[in-house]
């Protein structure tokens, strides 16, 4: 073997590493997207009425929260609405409004580093903020009358603290089964499993759900691909009162453009609460 062609095998190996340290050691803000951050004093952009909170957790976490109010003069409970990976409340309000329109309070928190939100990001703080900010939210509401809705990267905070409290339903949107599957889809070529600090096992906690609980997902979806949603619904669906929609066509954020999703909302609140 020619010395340029050993030459160019160990370059290919030195970069290929190159890209896996790349990987690792900026692994976090590749899951992570908090852009536009928020500032003090800044409009949130909606048109209903809510509350700027901030709640203290363990680890010298402290996370803003909006609680946004429905139009009714009494709310059918609260929504505690864990949001996806990029952007924080300033993008996610108007999102978590919608949900008002069945009749709920949605309580909105950022995660840690995202807007006004302060503390070190680990999986085991996310996990702990998520419980604290469900206990917060149940000081307020009965536990029956919560509803805990993940989006996307949300489905694991929601998913873990579920199968640690009681609320009245869940509801997971393109959800994943654990993030080494989605990471695995994302960077074919590099070993994730072997070093990612967020593993997320959704597939795992919602083995130990009680409560009903609603799964929907796009087949279009290229960021969480549909098969992976269905993948996490297959390991539960024995459980009672689960449920699962699929979106023909769908992608990872446009679902709520669906009339079937609407009708489905509805049905599902109306069972359960």
């Amino acid at each position: 073997m020619s010395n340029w062609i050993i030459i160019g095998l160990l370059s290919l190996a030195l970069l290929y590493v190159l890209v896996c340290v790349f990987y690792y050691v900026f692994q976090e803000r590749l899951i992570f997207a908090p852009r536009w951050p928020v500032i003090a004093g800044d409009e949130i952009l909606i048109s209903s009425d809510y509350e700027s909170l901030f709640v203290d957790t363990p680890n010298d976490g402290r996370i803003h929260t909006l609680l946004i109010k429905s139009n009714r003069e009494t709310s059918r409970g609260c929504i505690l609405y864990f949001h996806g990976n990029t952007g924080n409340i300033q993008r996610w309000a108007p999102i978590a409004e919608e949900l008002c329109s069945y009749g709920f309070d949605v309580m909105l928190p950022d995660y840690r580093t995202y807007g006004q939100s302060t503390g070190r990001l680990t999986e085991e703080n996310l996990y702990s903020d998520a419980l604290d900010l469900f206990r917060y939210t149940k000081s307020r509401y009965p536990e029956e009358k919560i509803c805990v809705y993940g989006r996307s990267l949300g489905s694991a905070m929601a998913s873990w603290v579920s199968a640690r409290a009681t609320p009245g339903a869940v509801i997971l949107e393109t959800p994943f089964n654990n993030l080494i599957e989605v990471a695995s889809h994302l960077s074919r070529i590099i070993p994730v499993k072997f070093f990612l600090k967020f593993n997320f096992r959704n597939d795992v906690h919602l083995k130990q759900l009680s409560s009903p609980i609603l799964i929907f997902h796009g087949t279009k979806d290229k960021l969480v691909p549909y098969k992976l949603g269905l993948k996490l619904y297959e390991s539960i669906k024995d459980k009672p009162n689960t449920h699962m929609l699929t979106i023909p066509g769908g992608k990872h954020n446009n679902l709520n453009g669906y009339p079937i999703l609407r009708a489905r909302l509805s049905e599902f609140f109306d069972r359960y609460f």
